[in-house]
Parts: structure tokens; sequence; C-alpha cells
């Protein structure tokens, strides 16, 4: 509604920014609203992995998209999806960490009473705090450890008994609900995204930890290409925006590369927007952005409605391939 009352459907080329694995049917579908109903003046569809190197001028790029469902590599070579050799992960996303601030807020969770007694949360605690969406809201205030400082957590969650004194980098959260408090203890800030980096939290899933993806990825590509992808990573997705995420994984890559004797990662180097904050988020909106100012590649690119009356369908990014066959 905002955009047929402010501008002019038929004087605006449209780009939908589109997953890489799209459905037919769902594109067939934006396509036939937006040219024949909005009837904008015309209509391109790009992956959101290519869009995301356009920011950064770049022709080579590992491209990991953290998103709420699952988790996305893909290397891009001299502007090209090398498909074959893509990876994905179910257990790496936000529906995950989720899930881990759940389990860690069962366990160590407590509830404030208004005289300041303590005690551990129970069965009715847990429709309050799902009213106020506290796990979701938990979820976006987490921080990733450096090796040394997860390693000091394990040993703090395996001691039985009393647990030992631990230096802490987040302080305990009062969250206030109905008179009382929530407590949210600093293990659940500094230790839910260990999920990523630890296959044993995810007992029910067959998928490797993501610093493990990322090389296996990296090792079915030709030689010539391997030491083009660990110095050129693009983080993309809302979970790739967690502090101190990019120096995790650079640590766990290089452990991994030391590990198995390979020269894969010597150099670990990431694309980022150092000024501009949680830049993950767009960046792939930025990169459309930038594609829509080339108006001729537009135009060559792109679908009219009279090309959708005869029939054409929007140009899919697999299409360059297929003709160049």
């Amino acid at each position: 509604m905002i955009f047929l009352r402010v501008l002019a459907p038929t004087d605006r080329p449209v780009i939908v920014v589109e997953s890489m694995f799209m459905s037919e049917d769902l594109r067939k579908t934006m396509t036939k609203v937006i040219v024949e109903r909005i009837r904008c003046k015309s209509l391109m569809f790009m992956p959101s992995h290519v869009c995301a190197t356009f920011p950064f001028n770049t022709q080579n790029a590992l491209v990991v998209d953290i998103g709420y469902s699952e988790c996305v590599a893909v290397p891009i070579i001299e502007g090209v999806t090398m498909l074959n050799e893509f990876e994905s992960a179910r257990s790496v996303c936000g529906r995950q960490l989720e899930r881990r601030v759940r389990e860690l807020m069962e366990k160590y969770g407590q509830l404030e009473e208004l005289g300041g007694e303590r005690r551990a949360l129970e069965e009715a605690d847990w429709e309050d705090i799902n009213n106020i969406r506290l796990i979701e809201t938990l979820s976006v205030s987490l921080i990733c450890l450096d090796r040394e400082r997860s390693e000091k957590w394990k040993e703090w969650e395996a001691a039985e008994g009393e647990k030992p004194s631990m230096e802490v980098l987040c302080e305990e959260n009062l969250v206030p609900v109905g008179g009382k408090s929530i407590v949210v203890p600093p293990v659940v800030f500094e230790t839910s995204v260990e999920i990523f980096f630890d296959e044993s939290l995810n007992p029910d899933s067959f998928d490797s930890s993501l610093p493990k993806i990322l090389h296996r990825l990296v090792s079915k590509c030709s030689i010539d290409l391997r030491r083009k992808l660990f110095p050129n990573i693009l983080l993309a997705g809302g979970v790739s925006t967690i502090p101190g995420l990019m120096k995790r994984l650079e640590q766990e890559i290089q452990y991994i590369d030391e590990k198995n004797e390979t020269k894969f990662a010597e150099v670990v180097k990431f694309y980022q927007f150092s000024e501009i904050k949680n830049s993950p988020l767009f960046v792939s909106w930025v990169g459309a952005s930038l594609l829509g100012s080339l108006r001729e590649t537009i135009e060559r690119r792109s679908l009219t409605l009279d090309e959708w009356k005869t029939g054409k369908l929007a140009a899919d990014w697999t299409d360059m391939i297929v003709k160049a066959r």
C-alpha cells in the first residue's frame, strides 16, 4: 500500500532479493502480483548471496548466510556461483540458538520474589516468559567467546556440586515480570553461541559445526581456488551480528587447519563495514540498491508486462549458466 500511494508503479523497476533456493511456484506468484496487479515497470530477481558481494566490489567471496531457519554457505569465484560446492545446515541458525537459550534458562535461570528470595524456574513461570518474548530478546543480546574462555565455561558446567567462581564478561540481568524478576545468569549470555561450534550440543542433528562446514566446502573446491576463500569470508544474516563471532570463527578455522595439516586457512579475513553496526542484516539489500542504479543492466535482465503476457518468465540466476552450455 505504501508503494502504491507514494510512488508511481509504472515508472519503477523492481528488484527482488531472493533466496538461492526459492521455489519456482513462489517466483511465478510474486511475478504475477508485481507485474500484473501492481503493474510495475519491470521485475528482476537476484540471489541474496550475489547481492551481498556488490557493496564490497569483489569477485571472490565465501558467502555465509546464517538466517533464522538455516545456514547456507556458497563460494563465489570470479562472480560465478559455484553451486556444486555449497553447504547448508539447519543446526546453525537462529531457531537453534533460541532453543539453546531456552535450555540454559531452564537449567540455570531463576525467579526472584519481591522479598529477594530466589528459586528455580517452574513450568508456570514459562507462560510469563513466553508472553514477553524473553527468549527472543536474549537471543539478540548474546556474545561469542574465544576458544580459551569457552573451555573455562565447559569446565564450569562439568563441575559437580557447587560451581567454582568464574570471571564473567556479562553481568547478571534481572527482567521484571508481574512484580517479580526473572534472573538471567551470565552463562546464558556467554555460552549460548557454543551450539555453533560444539556438535554435542545438537544431539538430534547430523550437521557438523560451522567451522567444519566451511572447511568441508573449501576442500571440495579445486586446489587453485582454495586459498581464495578463507581470506574472503562474507557473513550475512541476523545471527552474523553477534559480537565476537568473527574472531571465534577465525580461531576455529585455523585450529582445524592445523589439526588436519592443511594450508587452507593461513589467512582468514572477513568483509565488513567497520563503522556500520549490524551491516550483515542489510548488506544484500545494499547490493541490490547498487545494482538498481545500473539502468542498462536492469533493463536487459528484467521482465516487463508485455514479455510476461507472451509467456516469458522472470530470468533465473541459473539462466546464464544454462545459456553458456
